[in-house]
């Protein structure tokens, strides 16, 4: 199934691409780099599990970035299959450089900082709020290099979120359970 843009996407990054100058593409470039293959988010997850105090949080994020990977860019990308938006429109220019991978719905970058940002959030609101904020600078960052169309990175975010939600709630059924079972041996 390829999926293609509609025009009002490539009006989207239009606007993005209007906007750069070297300000943003030093922060957006930042951001971007922040998101490449979840290290930032892997990286977090793992220094959170490590802590006591916060081990809990960090052993949902990171079943969060794994359920995401395997849904997103195993399985969605490949049935999908949607060219980035600069092969669609070859006049486009990333500035960047072409990004790892053929494909570009939903976007990676998206779905990881969304999955992890709100598995942490729905934890702990204090540290979720500014992990929030660098979701979006990530996500906004995809737009501004025009690596990925709007719907892309709402595809991400949409299902990054779900996955968070959907494992922060069978996580603490399972670890209830588990609990309530321990507690009649």
């Amino acid at each position: 199934m390829l999926l293609l843009a509609a025009q009002w996407e490539f009006d989207v990054l239009d606007a993005f691409i209007g906007i750069r100058n070297e300000v943003l593409t030093y922060i957006s470039a930042f951001f971007t780099a922040l998101g490449d293959e979840g290290k930032f988010w892997i990286g977090l997850s793992l220094i959170l599990a490590v802590i006591p105090k916060t081990r809990k949080i960090g052993l949902y994020t990171g079943a969060a970035l794994l359920v995401q990977l395997l849904l997103g860019e195993v399985m969605l990308k490949h049935i999908i299959m949607r060219e980035r938006p600069f092969v669609q429109d070859p006049s486009i220019d990333t500035i960047i450089g072409s990004p790892f991978g053929k494909y570009s719905f939903p976007s990676g970058h998206s779905s990881a900082s969304a999955a992890a940002s709100v598995s942490i959030f729905l934890q702990n609101k204090k540290l979720g709020i500014p992990m929030l904020l660098i979701a979006i600078l990530i996500m906004l960052s995809r737009l501004y290099f025009a690596v990925h169309f709007p719907t892309d990175v709402i595809a991400g975010a949409v299902l990054g979120t779900a996955v968070a939600i959907a494992v922060f709630f069978m996580l603490n059924y399972l670890t209830k359970r588990h609990l309530e079972k321990k507690k009649t041996e």
